[in-house]
């Protein structure tokens, strides 16, 4: 019975042993480091708080364990936590520079401006060791704390902004990743910057949404102001008057009834050369219709004339074709 005991006994050791061993971890090559707090309220409803932490943990080589099993960053009064987190994994499996966040709802934030501390401790559950020896966990505390006052949602929106997208560039030189992006409204959080900034400040979407970019804009029409300089031009360039040749012929003073004629017997004076040379009217026609346009686009004749004249053209086509098939 002795023998049984002694041999449990041992097992037991063994296997505290053993458990230890799985657990052990180095302490950081310095550090940690809580290089930074910031504190905003009024983010998703009025009289919250959000704590926004940027800390250091530094690591030649980082642990097989992510930071998120290694470290809790809290925030403290006194002795008695108000809020706990664990860092978010993103690159280098959390470790060097970063940021965690704690939120508070109005009912759980404590009175803004107090004595608070924010830590960064390494979990104790862990076996921290160093050079082989067993340390205790490590450990940065601050109580330099940016209290961020704004008066409405809005504004902490503006002055979030201004802050992450800030610490997205400088993350972005850190790790060698482009965390930001350019955009028609603005810089914004590039797809990997939006994947990290959301996952280590829960509903920063709805906190700060000019940080992301998609979103919705109205749409600005503008009227343009249609301008007929290049028909005044051409008129200018008329070597008579032509509102006066109308008015001799018995026409109405405008000029575009005399033109639109002159442009009717050019049009027919070159089919009829095409014709005649070619004996083709589907050529001639062409040609017609491009010295129609060519005639309309610099206003010397009404594109709306050649429109109209191209649809009956088109209609009376279409029937001879009809007809000629149901003969």
């Amino acid at each position: 019975m002795k023998k049984l005991l002694t041999s449990s006994v041992l097992a037991l050791l063994l296997t505290l042993v053993s458990t230890q061993s799985v657990f052990a971890i180095s302490v950081p090559d310095s550090g940690p480091f809580v290089l930074r707090v910031d504190v905003y309220r009024h983010t998703l409803e009025l009289n919250d708080m959000l704590v926004v932490v940027r800390y250091n943990i530094p690591y030649a080589t980082a642990p097989t364990e992510t930071v998120a099993h290694t470290f809790i960053g809290r925030l403290m009064r006194g002795a008695t936590e108000l809020a706990r987190v664990l860092p978010y994994a993103f690159f280098h499996r959390g470790y060097g520079h970063g940021m965690f966040s704690l939120y508070l709802d109005p009912a759980s934030a404590p009175a803004w401006g107090g004595a608070y501390t924010v830590e960064l401790r390494g979990n104790p559950v862990l076996g921290w060791t160093s050079r082989g020896w067993a340390v205790s966990p490590p450990f940065a505390a601050t109580t330099s704390i940016h209290w961020r006052s704004t008066a409405t949602i809005a504004a902490t929106q503006t002055l979030m902004y201004a802050h992450l997208i800030a610490y997205a560039d400088e993350l972005s030189g850190r790790w060698g990743i482009l965390l930001t992006a350019l955009t028609p409204a603005g810089k914004t959080l590039s797809s990997t910057g939006a994947t990290y900034f959301e996952s280590a400040i829960p509903r920063l979407r709805v906190m700060c949404p000019a940080l992301f970019p998609v979103g919705v804009a109205v749409p600005v029409y503008e009227d343009v102001a249609w301008t007929r300089s290049l028909a005044a031009a051409t008129l200018a360039a008329w070597p008579f008057d032509a509102g006066g040749i109308s008015a001799w012929l018995g026409m109405p003073r405008d000029d575009m009834v005399f033109r639109t004629l002159i442009a009717f017997a050019l049009v027919f004076m070159l089919c009829g050369l095409i014709v005649t040379a070619t004996n083709r009217t589907d050529f001639a026609m062409l040609a017609g219709y491009g010295l129609l346009i060519v005639l309309a686009v610099p206003g010397w004749i009404s594109p709306v004339l050649v429109a109209g004249v191209t649809f009956l053209s088109v209609v009376a086509v279409g029937l001879v074709f009809i007809l000629g098939k149901t003969a």
